[in-house]
């Protein structure tokens, strides 16, 4: 068997079509594909950094924020009071009716029944005895303090003459009177 010249083309022409078939799938596919990979990964972590850089350059604009307004921060928390140890504020009323010159007691209102607000907040129930003027200062203190507050109840009435024989009204006269104030403060 001898195998003429056309023969030995085309099997020359098989053989290296084979091979070149071989290269390409077995070569130069993988390696587009590597390329194509390699690609999606660049452009993943271009986009990466891209968003790290606005997240960074971000946080240094709120670090700047929060220097430049942390005075206003603290007093904006200082308006809210513990709902569980409402000492300070208990403290400054206490403080604001010695400056007033009036007597109060302090109990903290039962809040059942009481609709919920979106913001949480505890309610004190303040009974004053004082002259009308005293009282007046007293509220203006409450109104202007720096706490959240809002007054939803307040009843005056005048001392009456049995009221002031009691041993409780010692010292208070004819014109005083006494308050019940209802006052809702807002939490933490």
């Amino acid at each position: 068997m001898t195998i003429n010249k056309k023969e030995k083309v085309l099997i020359s022409i098989i053989v290296f079509g084979g091979i070149i078939f071989l290269l390409v799938f077995l070569l130069i596919f993988p390696l587009f594909k590597e390329i194509k990979r390699s690609s999606e990964d660049f452009v993943s972590s271009k986009k990466e950094i891209a968003s790290f850089e606005i997240q960074t350059k971000n946080l240094e604009e709120f670090r700047q924020f929060y220097q430049k307004n942390l005075s206003d921060l603290e007093k904006f928390d200082k308006l809210f009071i513990d709902p569980e140890v409402p000492l300070d504020f208990i403290g400054f009323l206490e403080k604001v009716s010695q400056d007033s010159k009036i007597k109060i007691k302090i109990s903290l209102f039962p809040s059942k029944g009481v609709k919920k607000e979106i913001w949480p907040f505890v309610q004190f129930q303040i009974s004053a005895f004082s002259s009308f003027s005293n009282f007046s200062k007293f509220l203006e203190k409450i109104e202007t303090a720096h706490y959240l507050i809002e007054i939803q109840n307040l009843n005056i009435n005048r001392l009456t003459e049995d009221e002031l024989k009691s041993e409780e009204f010692k010292g208070f006269s004819f014109g005083d009177i006494k308050a019940n104030l209802l006052l809702k403060v807002y939490t933490k």
